[in-house]
């Protein structure tokens, strides 16, 4: 749900500042939906990673 919240919420942000701030449309919504791709893909890469086992278990 984090990664998928994080893609759409880089992208809408993307989308509102070229709108309503810029109006430079598309660049700002380009740039922040590869930021949020990026940012999802790091999150992603944290969840696959295997996790190191407690201390002192397996003794």
């Amino acid at each position: 749900m984090v990664i998928g919240t994080e893609m759409a919420g880089f992208t809408v942000a993307g989308v509102l500042l070229d709108l309503v701030v810029f109006g430079t449309m598309p660049w700002f919504t380009v740039g922040f939906t590869l930021l949020g791709l990026a940012a999802a893909f790091m999150h992603l890469v944290k969840m696959v990673k295997p996790k190191p086992p407690p201390p002192g278990a397996g003794s």
